[in-house]
């Protein structure tokens, strides 16, 4: 995991929290899904998940916007779900139970949060969100 310069803030109910997003090394990503996130700027990648899972998939996150986006879409073109969060803190690659995701923790002011996009062996996304 690579680490960026971290920003300590306060939330209006007086918790602090950290202002940087951990991502992984692209390798790790590599590794685990077989496609290499393609820099599409200082700080931005996308992951086009497409040839592994024959799903018309892209993630993409923004290490010092600490943001992340989803653009799934059917055979048709149409688009399924298009996605877009900042508050992102944390992205990591989870291999358990013969299933393999990218993971990301989000923290605003008020919310926690989770994404899962599960990309082995099937294709799903799962998301929380909670008061913090």
């Amino acid at each position: 995991m690579s680490e960026g310069r971290g920003v300590v803030a306060r939330n209006p109910r007086g918790k602090y929290f950290s202002a940087e997003f951990v991502t992984p090394d692209p390798q790790e990503i590599v590794n685990a899904l077989g496609v290499e996130p393609e820099a599409t700027g200082e700080t931005q990648r996308i992951i086009n998940l497409a040839d592994v899972t024959g799903e018309d998939l892209i993630f993409s996150y923004d290490a010092v916007g600490q943001s992340v986006a989803v653009r799934w879409c059917a055979p048709s073109g149409k688009v399924i779900l298009n996605l877009f969060r900042e508050g992102a803190r944390l992205l990591r690659v989870e291999e358990w139970n013969g299933r393999t995701q990218l993971v990301v923790k989000f923290e605003t002011g008020d919310t926690v949060g989770e994404f899962r996009l599960q990309v082995f062996p099937e294709v799903s996304i799962a998301e929380t969100s909670l008061l913090s």
